[in-house]
């Protein structure tokens, strides 16, 4: 796991300077404190941060083939490398090192572009190939690692990070007006979009070939929704398959040469990852889970702490349980928000806490990350959807009521209302299947999950730690998603199909709790403060924030006047906290 940039001249301008490129690099040291490395050669220029995890001694990057014509700076892990390592000696291929990223060369030198589809891993990375004059990016199938990219007078320029890319002299912070609308209303955005102007992120499962001063941006990767098949599988040969899969996946994620564990919350997903990784490790498994005093004084015998206990119990885990204060959670937003490069979402802060405790103890968790989204686990899945129709994400409702509050210059200018509609429409829509519930879970796997995938990489790299999402092999995602929903959600329970899997395996206790989102600071007197908060920034006119938004819409709202008298307390807690988390988001990078 590492940390990734690189600057590619293709115009005519002065050669690559080394000093941008090291200050490049330098931005990333949080996601690689262990090693870094530069390759700078004319009109290409590749930097890398490493987090030693796997071949310590040899690993190093940026890496070459032997005679120095193809050149990899890499993030990730390929779970299968040496197997795949094996099928290339066998074609001739010589390898120096037993790293993934070696692989990763000779699987180009054979393969070509195509060489991602060999992968089962979750990956971000550039080759330069001197010989083609080309350069090669790709991203994982899930987008579990980020890449972003720019292109300014006649530089191509990449990293792991935006922080990266605004070291670059041509690159200066703007806001990305379109990508306010998005954050606000759909708590994603909807595109390659960040919430800076002129730089993008690389699309999940997409690549990138720049050759010629042309850049070509192709999809090599997609989940497919089929239609109910006469073939379909029984509920019993789906669970075995699902054990099956699962259970590998785990076992692949648990290759390291530096200390391992697994988040156990206490939750269902992180019990079966955690029970599951104890059947293959020959000490203790290491398991850590968080919550906030106050929660515990409040939770009583639902907090998560109990099961996580009895989980460590039934494993014979090394548990490690970390408390926090609430002060905790609300001292680092604006840190969080740097590492983020967004408005952060109300969990991020709590992540980022955890993980700078298990810095301490392990250098890789396992995490249950991905397993709502493929199994319907948050509750607008036990809801039925009338008429089989969204009309806004269901994820982030209240959309007409919150929306009515920006001014209309920014409605005018960004086009969100169309923006959301045609999102909804391009992936509910894009197969034909019956199954409307699947359709759906297509729509949270393509956009609301890279908002948890990116929440969970950047909290966790901010303090040098990789974390492993086994849900997410693509083998399972690709089984998972055409699982008829009627095995998914039975009888008002969600998840039905996963619990009955691991039932016998995993207590009980455990699989029939209700769910619990990850911890964040209960306080019901929060939404007060919090509204007062963000309608004062708006009233002031002072604020960043206040030019998005219509002052006396924003004032009713809060106060539930007029044509928001019905509104619920939730809304307003997520605008609330929306609205101040923007304003943060542009006071961390000047903007």
């Amino acid at each position: 796991m590492c940390g990734i940039c690189g600057i590619y001249n293709f115009g005519e301008g002065a050669p690559i300077s080394d000093k941008i490129l090291i200050d490049m690099n330098n931005a990333l040291i949080h996601r690689g404190p262990d090693d870094s490395g530069v390759y700078i050669n004319k009109n290409i220029a590749f930097g890398h941060r490493r987090l030693s995890i796997i071949d310590l001694e040899n690993g190093r990057q940026p890496m070459a083939n032997e005679d120095n014509t193809v050149w990899i700076t890499y993030n990730g892990e390929i779970y299968n490398y040496l197997e795949l390592k094996k099928q290339l000696a066998e074609k001739g291929h010589v390898f120096k090192t037993n790293c993934d990223t070696e692989v990763i060369i000779h699987s180009y030198e054979e393969y070509g572009i195509d060489c991602v589809l060999k992968f089962n891993g979750m990956f971000a990375f550039a080759v330069w190939d001197s010989r083609q004059e080309t350069l090669f990016l790709a991203r994982d199938r899930l987008g579990i690692k980020p890449l972003y990219y720019t292109i300014s007078k006649g530089n191509f320029i990449f990293a792991s990070e935006i922080k990266a890319l605004l070291k670059h002299p041509f690159i200066k912070a703007e806001v990305e007006k379109k990508s306010i609308p998005e954050y606000l209303f759909c708590t994603s955005l909807l595109g390659s979009n960040t919430m800076f102007k002129n730089i993008n992120a690389l699309p999940v499962g997409h690549m990138l070939v720049f050759r010629n001063g042309i850049n070509k941006v192709t999809e090599y990767w997609d989940l497919e929704l089929k239609d109910a098949q006469a073939d379909e599988l029984s509920f019993n040969q789906y669970k075995e398959l699902i054990g099956t899969i699962l259970e590998d996946s785990v076992r692949m994620r648990l290759m390291s040469d530096v200390p391992f564990g697994s988040l156990l919350s206490g939750g269902l997903d992180s019990s079966i990852i955690s029970g599951l990784a104890t059947k293959h490790v020959k000490q203790k498994l290491k398991t850590f889970s968080m919550e906030y005093s106050k929660n515990l004084d409040m939770g009583g015998q639902n907090s998560d702490t109990k099961y996580a206990s009895l989980m460590a119990d039934t494993f014979k885990t090394e548990h490690k349980e970390f408390i926090y204060e609430s002060e905790d959670y609300y001292g680092f937003h604006e840190k969080v928000t740097w590492h983020m490069e967004k408005p952060v979402e109300l969990t991020a802060p709590s992540l980022y806490l955890l993980h700078n405790k298990l810095k301490k103890y392990v250098t890789v968790v396992l995490s249950g990350e991905g397993s709502d989204e493929l199994f319907g686990g948050y509750f607008f899945f036990l809801q039925n959807v009338k008429n089989h129709r969204l009309n806004e994400f269901p994820w982030a409702p209240y959309f007409d009521e919150v929306s009515m509050l920006l001014n209309k210059n920014i409605e005018k200018e960004t086009g969100f209302r169309e923006n959301v509609k045609s999102s909804l429409d391009r992936f509910l829509n894009k197969y034909n299947t019956d199954d409307f519930l699947n359709r759906v879970l297509y729509l949270f796997i393509k956009i609301y999950l890279l908002e948890m995938l990116e929440r969970q990489d950047k909290t966790s790299m901010a303090w040098g730690v990789e974390t492993r999402v086994p849900f997410l092999d693509h083998r399972l995602v690709e089984l998972i998603v055409n699982i008829p929903s009627r095995y998914k959600i039975k009888d008002g329970f969600d998840k039905h199909i996963l619990k009955e899997s691991f039932r016998g395996f995993i207590p009980d206790e455990i699989l029939d709790r209700k769910k619990k989102p990850f911890p964040f600071p209960i306080d019901p007197e929060s939404v007060i403060r919090q509204r007062n908060e963000a309608n004062r920034l708006v009233q002031s006119g002072k604020s960043r924030v206040a030019s998005y938004f219509d002052k006396k819409k924003t004032d009713d709202f809060f106060h539930k006047r007029k044509s928001f008298k019905n509104i619920y307390n939730l809304a307003i807690f997520r605008t609330s906290y929306a609205m101040i988390a923007l304003e943060l988001w542009h006071k961390a990078f000047g903007i």
